[in-house]
Formats: structure tokens, sequence, C-alpha cells
């Protein structure tokens, strides 16, 4: 039987942020203030994903782990301080990345962000296939499901909308409809209305006429 995944989905989202900040940062031109500026504003996303997402994991996810299996939580927690002090300078750093920099610099900064990539997708990993299993051996599918209902009340609608455009587009269409139509039944229209407006812009025609087919 198919278990509740509790880090599927926003896994699958950071992923494909950090994916693509790091396929643009290799090619832009800092010189040039517009392609700098959409580089930093991808940026901003990724890094408030990137701290929602740790904050969501020791505060929920881990919390109640640790309360069921004590000790359970201690090898993430360590993860996330190293990682999130690297992320913390990493998103300083591009903060006050002004065009001037030399090439050097930049080639840098693509370094040491690519070392973080692959330090970061190492940990959600082994979240996915340490942790995970650790959740379902502890918790039901029901207690699972409503962490994840606790988790997303706990989160502000722009950060939530945030999260909504980079995850839908990196799941299969089943995945998307699914929690498109849970989400669909408690917002109203109107909020409802604003995902779609941003999901349209990141699927391409076909993707999304298919997925609102099957949310009609």
């Amino acid at each position: 039987m198919t278990r509740i995944k509790s880090f599927a989905a926003p896994h699958k989202g950071l992923r494909n942020v950090i994916s693509q900040f790091s396929l643009r940062l290799g090619y832009t031109d800092f010189s040039d203030p517009t392609p700098l500026h959409r580089l930093k504003a991808l940026g901003e996303e990724m890094f408030t994903l990137l701290n929602d997402h740790v904050h969501t994991e020791n505060e929920h996810t881990l919390k109640h782990l640790e309360q069921r299996a004590p000790g359970s939580s201690e090898h993430d927690r360590h993860d996330h301080e190293r990682l999130e002090e690297i992320q913390q300078a990493l998103e300083q750093q591009l903060i006050r990345f002004s065009g001037n920099e030399s090439s050097d610099d930049i080639h840098a900064y693509y370094l040491s962000f690519s070392l973080f990539q692959s330090q970061y997708f190492e940990h959600i990993y082994e979240e996915e296939t340490v942790t995970e299993r650790l959740l379902q051996e502890h918790f039901t599918d029901e207690e699972l499901i409503q962490h994840r209902i606790d988790i997303m009340q706990s989160i502000q609608f722009p950060v939530l909308l945030l999260w909504l455009k980079y995850i839908i587009p990196a799941q299969a269409g089943q995945e998307s409809v699914a929690m498109l139509k849970a989400f669909k039944a408690n917002a109203p229209a109107e909020t409802f209305g604003l995902v779609l407006e941003t999901i349209k812009k990141e699927l391409v025609t076909d993707r999304y006429n298919s997925l609102l087919s099957h949310l009609s």
C-alpha cells in the first residue's frame, strides 16, 4: 500500500527552484542590470522557500517525530544548522552583487552555490529515504495528513502561493490535481483563481489545459 510521503511535494518544489537558479546563475550577464535583477528576484524566491522549509521541518515535522521517537530528529536538525549557515551567506552575497564584480568573483559564487546545491540535494535525499520511513513507521496516514494540513494553515498565503508555483510544475499530473482539489475545497474562489493564474505562467499550454480539465 502506498503511504503518505511528507517530503515529496516540497522537495520537488525545492529541486525545481534550486535547479532554475543554478541554470540562470550560470548564464546571467552581471554587467547588465536587467538579467541581474531577474537572477536576484529568482534567488529571493528560492531563499524564501528554503528558509520557510527549514522552519517548517524543525517546528512541525521533526518536532512531531521527536515526540514519538526521541533522538530521531537530531541528524536532520544538525544538517539544517549547517546548511542554513551556508544558504544565509549565499543569500547575503547575492543581495550585495552590484554588477561590478569580476568574472572570477562571479565564478567563485557559482562554484559555491553548486557545492551548496549538491549538499542540499544529498540532505533531502536522505530525508526522503530515511526520515520519511521513520514518519511512516511512527504515524498513521491520517496523522500525516493532519500534519500536512497544519503546515499549510501555518504558512502565509504569499509564501504558499510561491510553494505552489514551484511544486505544481515539478509533480505528476495526478499529484497536482489532488493537491489543487484539496486547496480549492478550502479556499475562496478569488484565492484559487490567483493560484491558477500563477501556475499557468509556469506550465506549457498542454499541461495547464490538462490540469484544468481534471479540476473542472
